[in-house]
């Protein structure tokens, strides 16, 4: 019978009063969905966009905020400020997606010149001036784009395993990720380029497509030192008497001017500019001479306008060009950009109006031409938009599985756990609910009111017990006590004694805690051990062990074994069958529904266990999956994580939505007799 009847439904109260119990259903429903969504798209985003936090990232429905979140990823800011003259660049979130549309309103043909311009100009730039974009070293600063994977998987290629690359680089890296990559991505002056390490990093530059691959100039340089030594145009402006309306717009050149300038200039080229952009002239030879006289540095070190090859002389002449006695006057270092002039001057044959209408430009010389980056990545993203597009949707989400897959045994420890607890669950809880729906004991309500107090204690305070127990378990006192029990069975078995179920049970009781209580003591001395305790810690049974009896379960199971007619048993009886037949045979499967609802529960719980496990097994090869995801979490960008949230969150969400009707008859079967 409904609670409302049909016709007390056409009241206009009622139908209120329904219509405000489905919109509270319907706002609850959406405070449980609205979080899991924005947890699903922020795993879908990036340090281009995850601090928005939006339900739906703008790159999924505009194709230029695509572009900037490619933008983002591929290099630093201060880097990409330069590239896109953009002064207000500091952090991802100051670039906008508006600041990227000038690139739609420049002609398609315009575009596709300066990128075939720009590809042969790549082809004959010197390789030992190439350096790669979308690094991405660091694992906060994850990007799906990164070239990391890329080079793993060429050492892989290469080599074939890590330890024959551990063997040729003399590392102990334990996975590929802690391989790293070699110093000089950030071009650190490296005294030794002939490792393997070395080599094969350059290989692999080299091998790169020419959009990842990067040019330092000077005049990025210059930008580099002002932004960080005044951090705006206008304390340059006073400084040095100039009028720059952007910091984009100071030149190398303006450096040179003022002494303050030199000494930035001096500064880049000690510190920044990659070695093998530096070259010194004649000048600095005697220079040269009197550094090694003075250092006491070997004197059959020749000087060379470039860095040498050889380890020692290759230190000897870095040490020079860092040293007071290497005067800015003395370098005359490499420009790509002006390289870039000088090859677009050979093509156009001098003529910059030539130049203009090629490249759809105003300059009035080709040294106003910069560097074309922008159009670059444009033209790059433009023709591999697709690909890139799934990486942004799917690679964080890839990179959680892979990191799951491969390191440790988290997945699999997991699926062990979770099978060993809903087995041992389903086997010691239906029995013990048997024994006191099956028997009538007298006592059995006071059994069941123990069980239901337990519950009553929160799960942290059975933790401290629990550890203590798996920390030294008593495994001589249980063995012990079980020998002391199936003696006294047995013996009472062959004298015939005829003592009732209960005396029975009371006196191997007994006999079990005095075997157990004094015969591990006894034992311990004879062997010469302290006691006969054992350590579970980082094994199978420490994580099963403490939650084996259920008090919840074992409840429900007697209501619903007592709703069970007697006349089953009886019938069961007649025809011959043991206890244990008509446990197996007729009480489980009447029971599989309320099974069902325990299988569950212990399914989730073990699933979900992460204290306690992170406990009793801090042993990385047993750490299970929440664990093993917990310690990822402390390493990687906020999108990774949550991508590792949502992959973790699946397996629960899919037996909610797919065990509904098993979940529902576990609740509503036992309430009827």
């Amino acid at each position: 019978m409904p609670v409302i009847p049909i016709v007390g439904r056409k009241s206009f109260r009622t139908r209120a009063l329904i219509g405000s119990l489905y919109l509270v259903l319907t706002i609850g429903a959406i405070t449980m969905v609205y979080p899991f969504m924005l947890m699903l798209t922020t795993a879908t985003t990036s340090i281009a966009d995850w601090r928005e936090f939006r339900l739906i990232p703008d790159y999924l429905t505009s194709r230029i905020a695509q572009f900037r979140k490619y933008v983002v990823e591929k290099n630093s800011v201060g880097t990409l400020a330069y590239q896109y003259a953009q002064d207000s660049w500091y952090r991802p979130e100051n670039i906008e997606t508006k600041q990227f549309d000038y690139l739609t309103k420049i002609p398609e043909k315009a575009i596709q010149t300066i990128d075939r311009d720009y590809a042969d100009f790549m082809a004959q730039v010197n390789d030992d001036l190439k350096y790669l974009q979308f690094i991405y070293y660091a694992t906060e600063d994850y990007s799906v784009l990164s070239v990391r994977h890329a080079y793993f998987q060429a050492m892989k290629n290469k080599y074939g395993s890590l330890d024959r690359v551990n063997s040729i680089y003399d590392d102990t890296a334990g996975k590929w990720e802690e391989l790293g990559l070699p110093r000089d991505y950030n071009r650190v002056w490296d005294y030794d380029i002939t490792v393997p390490r070395h080599v094969d990093w350059r290989q692999f530059v080299i091998s790169r497509p020419y959009p990842e691959q990067y040019l330092l100039s000077l005049d990025e340089l210059a930008f580099i030192e002002v932004r960080s030594q005044y951090g705006s145009v206008r304390l340059f402006n006073e400084e040095f008497g100039t009028s720059f309306k952007y910091m984009t717009d100071i030149r190398w050149s303006a450096l040179s001017n003022q002494e303050e300038g030199r000494k930035l200039q001096l500064h880049a080229l000690r510190w920044i500019i990659p070695l093998s952009y530096i070259r010194l002239n004649s000048q600095a030879k005697e220079a040269f001479a009197k550094y090694l006289a003075e250092t006491s540095a070997s004197a059959a070190i020749p000087f060379t306008t470039k860095a040498p090859v050889e380890r020692n002389a290759r230190r000897t002449w870095m040490g020079f060009a860092r040293s007071k006695y290497c005067l800015l006057e003395y370098f005359d270092p490499i420009d790509p950009q002006a390289l870039w002039h000088q090859f677009l001057n050979d093509r156009y044959q001098g003529s910059i109006e030539a130049l203009n209408t090629a490249h759809a430009g105003k300059w009035s010389s080709f040294d106003d031409i910069r560097l074309p980056y922008d159009v670059v990545d444009y033209v790059n993203f433009t023709r591999n938009h697709w690909e890139i597009f799934k990486k942004f949707l799917l690679g964080n989400f890839s990179a959680v599985l892979d990191f799951v897959f491969i390191h440790g045994r988290a997945l699999w420890n997991t699926i062990i756990l979770v099978v060993l607890t809903i087995l041992t669950t389903l086997t010691v809880n239906p029995m013990a609910a048997y024994v006191l729906s099956r028997f009538r004991l007298k006592y059995a309500n006071h059994v069941l009111i123990f069980l239901l107090a337990v519950m009553a204690f929160p799960t942290e305070v059975a933790m401290i017990p629990g550890f203590l127990l798996v920390k030294s378990f008593p495994l001589g006192a249980i063995i012990l006590g079980i020998s002391g029990m199936v003696m006294f069975f047995v013996i009472s078995y062959l004298t015939k004694l005829k003592l009732p179920m209960f005396w029975s049970i009371l006196i191997g009781t007994a006999c079990a805690l005095l075997a157990g209580w004094f015969g591990p003591p006894v034992i311990a001395r004879w062997i010469g051990r302290e006691d006969l305790n054992v350590s579970l810690l980082n094994t199978f049974v420490a994580l099963v062990l403490p939650g084996i009896a259920q008090g919840f379960a074992i409840f429900l199971l007697k209501g619903f074994f007592d709703s069970l007619p007697p006349e089953l048993y009886e019938a069961a009886m007649l025809d011959g069958a043991s206890e244990t037949r008509m446990f197996v045979s007729v009480t489980l499967p009447l029971c599989k529904p309320v099974l069902a609802v325990i299988a569950l529960t212990a399914f989730t719980t073990a699933y979900g266990a992460f204290m306690f496990a992170f406990l009793t097994c801090q042993d990385p090869k047993m750490w299970t999956l929440m664990v093993f995801l917990y310690e990822f979490q402390q390493t990687h960008s906020v999108p990774v994580v949550m991508a590792s949230l949502v992959i973790s969150a699946m397996p629960t969400l899919l037996v909610f939505v797919f065990c509904q009707n098993i979940i529902l008859r576990g609740i509503v079967i036992p309430t009827f007799k």
